[in-house]
């Protein structure tokens, strides 16, 4: 996992309008870049994290002490954050397409269905934590679902269900509270237009579909 740990994988991309201000460096460079650092604490001493892709890391992460199980959700969560959003100007695609698409429209009779129930997740949430929309492989259903802190949906025997993330929101009150004075529900409105559908979509049709797995965290989706 150690080729992930350098500043390049931070998001560079110009997310503002989402995030104004220095929130964008508070998650990148506080958040994240404390995650990074308690990891690579635990480097020497821990072979298996040394070979673990950053996904395998999810797996495995509820072997791990609170601190570093929290650290290894915190990295992998902003990373996947960071590689969902671009700036309004520059995404792919304003709703799901393709296969992603098909499903939405399937258990969520379309795009605004699937928005309506993602928002009363997000409004019941009340602690700490991420709701998310997933895939799971062995049904083919789309589930909406929420984790605890920096937790995640690809933890073994962490996550109540478990699944392939496909978007993914925070709402722990740094990401939103400041910001937006608290209020969830134009938090997010602006992530729905920073979110990239074509990329979402692309990925869910080329690698989660057919594998059953996350697809890869490229660098170059950060920036």
């Amino acid at each position: 996992m150690k080729r992930y740990l350098t500043p390049e994988t931070l998001a560079t991309k110009d997310l503002s309008g989402l995030f104004p201000g220095d929130s964008l460096k508070l998650h990148t460079h506080q958040i994240q870049g404390r995650a990074i650092e308690e990891i690579e604490r635990n480097f020497e001493e821990d072979e298996d994290l040394q070979k673990e892709s950053l996904i395998e890391a999810q797996q495995t992460a509820g072997f791990h002490e609170i601190e570093l199980r929290n650290a290894i959700g915190a990295h992998f969560n902003h990373m996947f954050l960071w590689s969902i959003l671009d700036a309004p100007g520059a995404i792919e695609g304003k709703e799901p397409v393709g296969k992603l698409k098909e499903l939405v429209d399937k258990h969520f009779s379309g795009y605004d269905g699937l928005r309506e129930s993602f928002a009363k997740a997000v409004n019941q949430r009340v602690l700490p934590g991420w709701v998310w929309l997933g895939f799971i492989p062995a049904n083919g259903q789309l589930v909406i679902t929420q984790t605890n802190n920096e937790d995640n949906t690809l933890m073994h025997g962490i996550a109540l269900v478990q699944c392939v993330p496909i978007i993914g929101i925070d709402l722990w009150e740094h990401a939103y509270f400041a910001q937006f004075g608290g209020d969830k529900n134009a938090y997010l409105e602006r992530f729905w237009a920073h979110v990239n559908w074509g990329k979402v979509s692309h990925r869910f049709e080329a690698t989660i579909l057919p594998t059953g797995k996350p697809a890869p965290i490229h660098p170059e989706e950060l920036i």
